[in-house]
């Protein structure tokens, strides 16, 4: 199993790897400078930029050789890589089907949210994209103490790594699994405490601050209120659904299919999503808990004949290469985006009137 998954994450890295090279820079302000120079100062004195505050990555891949081009788009490339094999073993710590859970793992792996980080590669976002699953995996295998470890480091990167573990916290407490609950709930306290103590000793001791970012603005909208003042009701519209695709189409009904413990988790993740959704740019954040939304909605891919269910894959993927790769030699994405909803649609209902496609439960997961 594990040369499998070696073999697999090799060929997701290349995939990635090649749409990142051909991925053209942003052509819009980024945060690519407070990142390079935290990368190459470490501590940037005085600094009024929330950016700042995400230490981590930088940290870690200033010191590398090379170029900072190079170097980002590696780590992008080998982070989601990884997120999209998470998610492969976190579906079958579910005792979700082999063939849900390769089509989830693809679906991650070229969902917007990845491919965004391939052509806007300065950011935290590509370690949360693997640290989502990668929490869940541990909490479910019933490893709290690395699990605290981990998101205690990640929190360090972005504020997100404590938030998998609030989660399943969540979802434990609504289970009836209290052992579970108080242990991943002192586990995201923990990394919490790391979380403040970061932000404490930047402001106090370097001059820290947020500046005027849209998301400390919590009784004024947060970054959604900047975010739709600045585009139309259907560009926003638009903007949402093409980041999960035919996915807004699949999930709710994988949801019916899903066992027990994952149905739970996705719901407590509802009102994490929307509180992230609050606070930063919505198109981009939700994307954080793919973990969740791929599974459920390979849960239906995987009812349907192979040839659909991979076409529409394919579709989806096709359409991310444009509005999220910005591939701009790619044809517009909303044709790929309306065929693969049409062949994921055709297929359900042609597989439910010949008898293969049914709301039968998933067999139950072996643990929460």
């Amino acid at each position: 199993m594990k040369r499998h998954l070696l073999k697999l994450w090799l060929a997701f890295a290349a995939a990635l790897g090649v749409i990142a090279y051909l991925s053209p820079a942003p052509d819009r302000v980024t945060d690519r400078a407070v990142y390079e120079r935290t990368g190459n100062e470490l501590v940037v004195v005085d600094c009024a930029d929330l950016h700042c505050f995400r230490v981590l990555v930088p940290w870690l891949i200033g010191p590398l050789p090379g170029s900072p081009d190079a170097k980002w788009k590696t780590y992008a490339v080998l982070s989601n890589a990884t997120a999209a094999i998470a998610v492969l073993a976190l579906a079958l710590a579910w005792a979700l089907p082999m063939r849900a859970a390769v089509m989830a793992a693809a679906l991650s792996a070229f969902g917007f949210g990845a491919l965004y980080t391939l052509h806007d590669t300065f950011t935290s976002d590509p370690l949360m994209f693997a640290l989502g699953p990668i929490l869940v995996l541990l909490l479910v295998r019933d490893r709290f103490a690395v699990a605290a470890l981990v998101s205690s480091i990640g929190v360090l990167a972005k504020e997100f790594a404590a938030a998998p573990v609030y989660v399943f916290t969540a979802a434990s407490m609504f289970q009836g699994k209290c052992p579970a609950a108080w242990r991943s709930l002192a586990a995201a306290n923990g990394a919490l405490i790391v979380w403040l103590l970061l932000q404490f000793t930047l402001m106090l001791r370097f001059n820290y601050g947020y500046g005027d970012n849209p998301s400390t603005h919590l009784m004024s909208g947060g970054y959604l209120a900047k975010w739709l003042s600045e585009q139309s009701a259907r560009g926003a519209a638009t903007a949402m659904f093409n980041e999960f695709g035919v996915l807004w189409l699949l999930a709710p009904i994988g949801w019916f299919l899903a066992p027990a413990a994952v149905r739970t988790l996705a719901l407590t993740s509802i009102p994490v999503a929307m509180i992230f959704g609050y606070v930063q740019q919505p198109d981009r954040a939700l994307w954080n808990f793919h973990f969740v939304v791929t599974p459920l909605s390979a849960l239906v891919l995987a009812r349907l004949p192979q040839a659909a269910a991979w076409a529409a894959i394919g579709m989806f993927a096709f359409a991310n290469l444009r509005v999220g790769a910005q591939l701009t030699f790619v044809p517009a994405a909303r044709v790929a985006l309306a065929l693969s909803v049409l062949i994921a649609t055709g297929a359900m209902a042609w597989s439910w009137f010949t008898g293969r496609f049914t709301l039968a439960a998933a067999r139950p997961a072996a643990s929460a």
